[in-house]
């Protein structure tokens, strides 16, 4: 279990010292790499957060298999991390590595889900419209929901935005309970 405090003093750091070499989207980069290859081989995934592997051994694997693929510095890091005992933070740190990056850049992420998969225009579309809306740049990720009747619902933050047909029959159901009541 990650200890999210413990995520986001290194992703700090991380995204700190790459601000500072002019690197943050390729160490991100590297971060969802070594993520994706943490989630998708559970062989080396088990490897890496063996406690029963040497650090000395784990060091010069993950060496050979990312030394021309990722920068110096997200080596450096995953070698840290490797000494420090952390390796089953590595996922937390990429994730608050993102955020990091997200706010220093000013973007919002949002989860747009829809009742049915979206065009590349209609995404675009409603990217551009939510940009507009907020007035930040958005990076949104789309879902499929089937339970949804139509429409689309976008949570960015702390806010959902249900222009559902579901979530409006609701909202209609909400207000003719509420107009029954005053009414009594």
């Amino acid at each position: 279990m990650a200890d999210h405090r413990v995520c986001r003093r290194y992703a700090q750091a991380l995204f700190t010292t790459a601000q500072a070499h002019d690197t943050v989207l390729s160490v991100e980069d590297d971060l969802n790499l070594i993520v994706g290859l943490l989630n998708s081989d559970d062989s080396f995934n088990d490897f890496v957060v063996a406690p029963y592997t040497g650090r000395d051994e784990k060091i010069a694997t993950l060496e050979r298999i990312f030394s021309d693929r990722i920068t110096a510095l997200t080596m450096q890091v995953l070698r840290v991390m490797l000494v420090k005992r952390r390796e089953e933070e590595i996922a937390g740190v990429r994730d608050e590595y993102v955020k990091l990056r997200r706010e220093h850049g000013g973007v919002v992420f949002a989860t747009v889900t829809s009742s049915e998969a979206m065009s590349d225009s209609q995404r675009s579309a409603l990217t551009k419209k939510l940009e507009t809306v907020l007035g930040k740049k958005i990076e949104a990720e789309f879902k499929v929901d089937s339970n949804l009747i139509g429409g689309v619902k976008v949570a960015y933050g702390n806010y959902i935005l249900d222009g559902s047909i579901r979530g409006a029959l609701s909202n209609l159901r909400d207000k003719l309970r509420h107009d029954t009541l005053k009414q009594q």
